[in-house]
């Protein structure tokens, strides 16, 4: 005899209300519930037909136009679901499930958002025990970068949900946790997820990244290894393992990660992107410079004229609308301005364009200001010359062929503006030494790159030194200070970095992390040595103490496993060097 299939509690729900509705097709309450349970069986058009009839038969009651908002919402129907679930709570303002559904509608659209959350809000009143609508505005808090509301509702989330350890609300509050840096406190959580499900991939990429925020990048590779073992298919975690293969400098297995998350989403461009700046801290600029255009594809906040009148390189000449005039649109850091603004007079020589406006950052608009072959400079954040077409600054690198060409090396290429400067304070030392330990915290290699004050010390020993801190804006507090008296301020009585620059000058040598100083030190001409981490920016390369950008830079690389002292350490015994040569001079 033929086994009969087992009867699901939703098959046999949804039949027992059927032949209700059969015996009294005129109830609205049993019409709702067939409804929902035709819905949870995936019967989207007969759930809908279900509420459809009842609120033909009661169209004055919520419970009708809630029900079938709901399944409208299952649908993605999400329009029609938001007419539905409004009509609901018009007529039923106590109806929870009318406004947590709503919560979620409005929820899918950026621009109402706003009223997700208060919707939201209005379900939490009406039933503070249930966590689905804490869960729910959660969510909503994380895609409006609300972080510690985000975390607070996840918390409470959990603490409400029948599951003790319910692992979905884990790896999301872990997420959460991380986007607010609380990297520790991310890692706890996300491995506590993986403790009740250690069968759901997405938990153990979460868990990678995290642990890859850390400094763990061993961890977070065998983490996101174990995703793709649990089936995880998707680009992202491709992409998440060729990150932890890049922080440990194993840049060929990184490549072919990147290139793996390539194969499964073609157009994505973070995955590009990525696989770019592998390539370049590894030499291979033709396709380095290629991929890296991906950067802006797509991408939200870029300006309409760098798609409409994007410049493919011909000539530009007097006789265009705008007199040949190519906009130039800084973007990322200072530091990457002030590096490839070096690439403006070729556009002259080389390429035919009559004239050249640079919009940039306005910190830096009196010192680029300075550049050879600019025509004009203007504040990214105001209104722009007319131009005949536009092009992002650092496509200049792969229109001259950055690293296969000679890169122009001149220095100093920038000079302090008329006017610019500070009054530093007076010291005892016979060496003035500009230092910088910490780069901007929003970094996303922040961690990386930046050096706790503390270990400082064997630096801050040397005699006959006048040190001057190039920290701007209480950028490096969450590092800590020197000793007080050790570090004299200067940067933070600067105004912009026409100011900083000419503290710079000021200086007989430059010490710093991989930040903007070190570009503004470089382009100036001042020697500078550069405490790189042992996997650094693309632009540094992964061997050797010099680099083409800047003839004036040495760099001291951190080994792979070992921490900064011996950075520093080194640095000391260079400087009492340099401060020795400089005594013996002076006798």
């Amino acid at each position: 005899m033929p086994k009969q299939p087992v009867e699901t509690a939703e098959i046999a729900d949804e039949r027992f209300l059927a032949g209700l509705s059969r015996d009294k097709p005129d109830d609205p309450e049993i019409l709702c519930r067939l409804a929902l349970a035709r819905f949870r069986l995936g019967q989207g058009d007969a759930a809908l037909a279900a509420a459809d009839r009842a609120i033909a038969l009661a169209p004055d009651q919520g419970e009708g136009h809630s029900v079938r908002g709901q399944v409208l919402r299952g649908m993605r129907r999400f329009d029609d679901a938001r007419s539905s679930l409004e009509t609901a709570v018009k007529l039923h303002p106590s109806l929870a499930a009318a406004w947590t559904c709503l919560g979620e509608v409005l929820g899918t659209n950026a621009a109402t958002l706003d009223a997700a959350v208060e919707a939201l809000k209005r379900a939490v009143a009406l039933v503070p025990r249930d966590p689905k609508p804490l869960s729910i505005l959660a969510a909503i808090y994380m895609s409006q970068s609300k972080h510690d509301e985000a975390i607070a509702a996840y918390r409470s989330a959990i603490q409400l949900s029948i599951d003790p350890n319910p692992a979905d609300l884990l790896n999301n509050l872990g997420v959460a946790l991380e986007r607010q840096e609380r990297r520790d406190d991310a890692v706890a959580v996300l491995r506590a997820a993986t403790l009740v499900r250690p069968d759901l991939p997405a938990i153990h990429d979460n868990l990678g990244n995290s642990m890859l925020s850390t400094g763990n990048a061993v961890a977070a590779e065998a983490c996101h290894r174990r995703a793709l073992a649990l089936g995880a298919k998707g680009a992202e975690t491709w992409s998440n393992l060729g990150n932890a293969l890049h922080r440990q400098g194993r840049l060929d297995e990184a490549e072919a990660a990147y290139r793996r998350a390539i194969e499964a989403v073609p157009r994505g461009a973070k995955f590009h992107t990525n696989l770019a700046l592998n390539l370049l801290l590894s030499g291979k600029f033709e396709e380095g410079w290629r991929e890296y255009e991906w950067r802006w594809h797509d991408h939200p906040s870029l300006p309409s004229y760098l798609k409409d009148r994007a410049w493919d390189g011909t000539p530009l000449p007097p006789s265009l609308p705008a007199g040949g005039t190519l906009l130039l649109q800084a973007e990322q850091g200072y530091g990457d301005t002030i590096q490839f603004v070096r690439y403006v007079p070729l556009l002259k020589e080389r390429l035919g364009v009559s004239r050249v406006v640079l919009a940039c950052q306005p910190e830096l608009l009196r010192l680029v200001g300075s550049a050879a072959g600019l025509d004009e400079i203007v504040s990214e954040a105001g209104p722009l010359p007319q131009f005949d077409k536009a092009m992002t600054l650092m496509s200049l690198a792969r229109l001259f062929h950055a690293g296969i060409a000679p890169i122009p090396a001149e220095t100093p290429y920038l000079r302090v503006p008329d006017g610019a400067g500070v009054a530093l304070p007076d010291g005892e030392g016979i060496m003035k030494v500009g230092l910088a330990w910490a780069g901007r915290p929003t970094h996303g290699d922040d961690w990386n790159r930046s050096i706790p004050a503390r270990l400082l010390a064997p630096l801050l020993d040397v005699p006959d030194v006048t040190f001057y801190s190039l920290q701007r804006g209480g950028v490096a507090e969450r590092l800590g200070r020197p000793p007080a008296g050790s570090v004299l301020e200067a940067a933070d009585r600067c105004a912009d970095f026409a100011d900083t620059a000419a503290v710079v000058a000021a200086m007989d040598l430059i010490i710093s992390v991989d930040t903007a100083v070190v570009h503004m030190a470089g382009a100036l001409g001042k020697p500078v040595w550069v405490m790189l981490p042992p996997v650094p920016d693309f632009r540094w390369g992964m061997s050797g103490e010099t680099t083409p950008w800047y003839p004036n830079l040495r760099l001291l690389r951190k080994e792979m496993d070992g921490g900064w002292e011996p950075v520093i350490t080194k640095a000391a015994a260079m400087l009492r060097h340099a401060v020795g040569k400089l005594a013996g001079h002076s006798t």
